[in-house]
């Protein structure tokens, strides 16, 4: 047939074949799109269970990412700096500090002892400070600044007495810095927000002694005699330079209340003026109320009440319990391990405990589990302290209970967190939770090194490690009075 005699009909049939699979494409391109974003929908989801501002409504996204992005950072380096100083005495212990002042006693223990003091002397005085005199965006930089310049005295200390009354007062002007960055981080983030956030806060505390190990560690090997100054003093005087840019951006960076905040991120011109009314409107639909400033009645108000006590008695045997690893390095050294080994062999445990400890936040986020993760978490606390006290079994279970105990830091932050939610409605409370268990905890803890576990008893204690499994399973009959007492509320 010639191609010029093609029919009328072949025409419709052709254009008809042609429309159907025209629309057979379209579908098939359709269903693709969609199965892609089906896939795509639920891989954001995934990943927004790991880290919440990555998935939700875009308001929300943008305006965690901002709290994320400068608020969070500066807590972080503020704790950071925070806790490297009270590392850095141990590991300076460990690399000729002993030797060059002579310390063959309990001067070890003796100078956390000063440094606890000076965190009980200063505790509640500062946080009822920020609660009516000072913001937290000032008073807490410029403690920073002064406990700088402390630190770096030690590294000139000629003498021990002098080194104990340089612990005190590092102590007394740090004590404001860990229960105002709760208190603040609480008033900020939201219930499936907060304990991820706050996990990764406390494991701060590993990272800087990581830092601290291998600093010490570079510093006895390249610097140590330089100028006449021994490695170990260099590391105080290296923490002091370290601290005081990172003191000096909290000024700017800290944003005290989402009521009354001054930060340039946050502040209430035309351009952040949506940023603030959403940040308030946010935190009153979790039921937290606006800090008021700090009166008698409510400070009668909550030391009489019991909600304080439930909570201060778990966070201290949460926090006794799992102190085994304070006595690693002495181990390490009486095994036969080397300075910079003894240094640096503990941060394996550290990155156990940031690792388990962001997980245990993600999942606490994600169920509100936090009862049955804390209790969970003590058992194996009570399981690493019944290997030590056995002491008699090989090196490599002895090891193995050293690094899994700095995985009980890890209940802390799920706790914290609870308590937050559970004392949404009253502000001063909520306030003064940290701040008062944070002093029980000192003073409960001040006597556990000189009488349970004594220097001169090292690596193997009498009855230091039996002591602890008592703490764990004090902590696990104490959250569960405190989940009784807030059900039966």
């Amino acid at each position: 047939m010639d191609v010029n005699q093609v029919t009328k009909s072949d025409l419709q049939i052709g254009q008809g074949s042609t429309k159907d699979g025209l629309h057979a494409t379209v579908a098939e391109s359709t269903s693709t799109q969609t199965e892609d974003g089906k896939k795509a929908s639920l891989w954001r989801r995934i990943v927004g269970v790991v880290w919440d501002s990555l998935e939700g409504e875009p308001e929300y996204r943008r305006y965690v990412q901002r709290l994320d992005r400068i608020f969070f950072p500066t807590v972080l380096l503020g704790y950071f700096i925070k806790y490297l100083d009270q590392t850095n005495y141990s590991n300076a212990f460990i690399s000729g500090m002993k030797e060059d002042l002579h310390l063959y006693g309990n001067e070890r223990n003796w100078l956390g002892t000063w440094f606890s003091l000076g965190i009980m002397v200063g505790s509640i005085p500062a946080q009822m400070s920020q609660l009516r005199f000072v913001r937290p965006s000032i008073l807490i930089p410029s403690c920073e600044l002064v406990w700088a310049m402390l630190v770096m005295g030690m590294g000139f200390a000629k003498d021990i007495k002098t080194m104990y009354a340089l612990r005190f007062f590092i102590g007394l002007f740090e004590a404001c810095a860990f229960p105002g960055y709760i208190a603040m981080l609480g008033s900020w983030y939201g219930p499936k927000e907060l304990t991820k956030r706050l996990a990764i806060l406390l494991q701060i505390e590993s990272i800087a002694s990581m830092f601290s190990g291998y600093l010490q560690a570079g510093l006895y090997t390249s610097m140590n005699g330089r100028h006449g100054i021994s490695g170990w003093r260099w590391l105080f005087i290296m923490d002091a330079i370290i601290s005081i840019p990172i003191a000096i951006w909290g000024f700017f960076g800290l944003p005290d209340q989402p009521h009354n905040t001054r930060a340039f991120y946050f502040s209430a011109d035309a351009s952040h003026a949506p940023h603030v009314k959403y940040g308030i409107e946010r935190i009153e639909k979790f039921g937290r109320r606006e800090q008021t400033k700090l009166a008698w009645k409510d400070l009668k108000r909550v030391y009489l009440g019991w909600e304080i006590w439930v909570f201060v008695v778990p966070y201290t045997m949460v926090a006794a319990c799992h102190t085994a690893t304070s006595y690693f390095s002495l181990w390490l050294k009486h095994a036969g391990y080397s300075v910079v080994e003894t240094n640096y062999l503990p941060t394996g445990g550290s990155a156990l405990n940031i690792v388990f400890s962001f997980t245990c936040g993600v999942i606490a986020d994600a169920t509100g589990q936090n009862y049955s993760m804390i209790v969970a978490i003590q058992l194996l606390m009570i399981l690493c302290n019944i290997l030590l006290s056995v002491w008699t079994i090989p090196k490599s279970a002895l090891m193995f209970a050293y690094y899994v105990s700095y995985a009980g830091s890890a209940a802390t932050p799920i706790l914290i967190s609870w308590a937050t939610q559970l004392t949404a409605g009253d502000a001063s409370l909520r306030q003064l939770l940290v701040a008062t268990a944070n002093v029980v905890s000192y003073a409960w803890v001040l006597w556990v090194p000189l009488v349970l576990f004594p220097t001169y008893d090292a690596p193997k204690y009498k009855y230091g490690y039996q002591i602890l499994i008592l703490f764990g399973g004090l902590a696990i009959m104490s959250v569960t009075l405190m989940k009784y007492m807030y059900w039966r509320k």
